[in-house]
C-alpha cells in the first residue's frame, strides 16, 4: 500500500497565502490506466508521472509544501454537466489546482503511521482553502473560483469522507521510443 507524509497542518491556522506552483504538473495517459484502479473504475484515465509540488504560507509563517506523488490517478476535473454553462470543463486553468485538491481529499487514507486515520473536517477545510488559493494563483477568473470553491464546500463532504483504496497505481514503464 502507498503511504504519504502528512500534508495537513497540525496546528490551527487562519489563512493560506503566497501560494506558488513549484514544479510542473506532468501527466501521462495510459491505455491501461483504467485497469490501474483495483475496482477498474472508469474515472482514472491519467496518472501523475512525476512528483508535483506546490508551496504556500499559513498565517505568514514559513513556506510549506504539499507533494502529490507520482502514481496518483486522476480523472482531471470532474464537474457536473451543468458546470459547462459556467465554462468549467475537464481541462482549464484550474487543472493544476484540482490535482492538488483531489490528492488532499484522499491523502488522509494513506498517511504514514496512521492506518486508523478518520476524515477530519479541518483537513477537508484545508484542502478546499488550498484549492481556492491555487486557483487564484493560476489566475482563474474570480466567478469560476467562487463557483468551484462554493461547490466543493457545499457538496464535497461525502466525496472527502469516502474511502478511495484505488487512488494510486504503479506507473507503467516508459515504452521504448516514447517521449
Amino acid at each position: 500500500m502507498v503511504t504519504v507524509p502528512n500534508p495537513y497542518p497540525q496546528e490551527p491556522w487562519t489563512e493560506i497565502a503566497d501560494f506558488t506552483y513549484l514544479t510542473p504538473l506532468v501527466l501521462r495517459r495510459e491505455v491501461e490506466a483504467l485497469l490501474l484502479r483495483p475496482d477498474n473504475g472508469i474515472d482514472a484515465e491519467y496518472i501523475v508521472a512525476e512528483p508535483y509540488r506546490v508551496g504556500f504560507r499559513l498565517d505568514g509563517g514559513a513556506q510549506r509544501q504539499v507533494e502529490v506523488p507520482a502514481g496518483f490517478l486522476t480523472d482531471l476535473v470532474s464537474a457536473p454537466t451543468i458546470a459547462a454553462l459556467a465554462g468549467i470543463r475537464r481541462i482549464g486553468p484550474y487543472l493544476e489546482a484540482t490535482i492538488v485538491h483531489d490528492f488532499l481529499y484522499v491523502a488522509w487514507q494513506y498517511l504514514e503511521d496512521e492506518a486508523d486515520r478518520k476524515p477530519r473536517n479541518e483537513d477537508r477545510r484545508f484542502a478546499d482553502e488550498v484549492y481556492r488559493a491555487a486557483m487564484i494563483a493560476a489566475k482563474v477568473p474570480g466567478s469560476q473560483v467562487r463557483l468551484i470553491y462554493h461547490a466543493v464546500r457545499a457538496f464535497g463532504r461525502s466525496t472527502y469522507a469516502a474511502e478511495n483504496p484505488g487512488s494510486f497505481g504503479e506507473l507503467p514503464e516508459q515504452r521504448p521510443g516514447a517521449v
